[in-house]
């Protein structure tokens, strides 16, 4: 009887270490395999879940930096022309037949349809995609020296993008 013993015992190990191995097999998922809402398949089958969005993008509206004396002089002709000034810094300067400004920071040459009488009521300028509009405040205005400043309004665009920067402003007149 102990032989039969040694035999079954042993069969039963093998039978043990068979199961064992089939159970790893069928049972188990793959390194490719994922598991997904309780389904089982390839990596690449597995559905996409999307977040949905709760808030829109921010629209990036244009800027206009200060325009520096060097850009000034080294860009446009002398003569009477006006400005838009902010705490001090020029924003855009025109003179008969040419205005420069940095919108988002990029020295750009604005167009101006009229002649030097039609730019101290302000305007619209154009460079490209950009567009500065200056609205003088109604009134007289304070003369400073040869400079004529009035209160205005500022509003600057850039095609194609939903967003326009609006400001208030002081806009200089004079030689």
């Amino acid at each position: 009887m102990s032989k039969s013993r040694r035999i079954t015992a042993g069969s039963w190990f093998i039978v043990a270490g068979a199961l064992a191995l089939g159970a790893c097999g069928d049972g188990q998922l793959s390194e490719t395999e994922v598991t997904t809402n309780g389904m089982t398949g390839e990596a690449s089958d597995a559905p996409q879940l999307l977040t949905p969005v709760d808030t829109v993008p921010e629209v990036v509206a244009p800027t206009l930096a200060p325009v520096s004396y060097a850009d000034i002089e080294a860009e446009l002709e002398a003569g009477a022309g006006c400005s838009i000034e902010d705490d001090g810094k020029a924003l855009l300067v025109a003179v008969e037949g040419d205005a420069i400004a940095l919108p988002n920071g990029t020295l750009r040459h604005f167009e101006f349809e009229g002649d030097l009488d039609a730019l101290w009521d302000g305007g619209t300028f154009t460079a490209g995609v950009f567009s500065i509009m200056v609205t003088p405040g109604q009134g007289e205005g304070e003369q400073i020296e040869e400079v004529l400043v009035k209160p205005a309004t500022v509003v600057i665009r850039e095609e194609g993008q939903d967003g326009e920067t609006e400001m208030r402003a002081e806009w200089h007149c004079g030689s």
